[in-house]
């Protein structure tokens, strides 16, 4: 049981930190353009992001 919760922690922070590094390059590519945008995957990345880090935080 012990090795199932290490092995879900770890892919929960994994996941974490992915999808922060997609919205923060993502948030630079929005930043370069002109116009309106559409800031969904930024917005969706984050969030996403938070809950796997917040999973990650209960596991431990």
């Amino acid at each position: 049981m012990d090795l199932v919760k290490n092995v879900a922690m770890i892919v929960a922070l994994m996941s974490s930190v992915g999808l922060f590094l997609y919205a923060y390059f993502e948030g630079i590519k929005l930043f370069e353009k002109k116009g309106k945008v559409r800031g969904e995957g930024v917005i969706f990345s984050f969030t996403l992001a938070m809950i796997f880090a917040i999973f990650a935080n209960k596991l431990v």
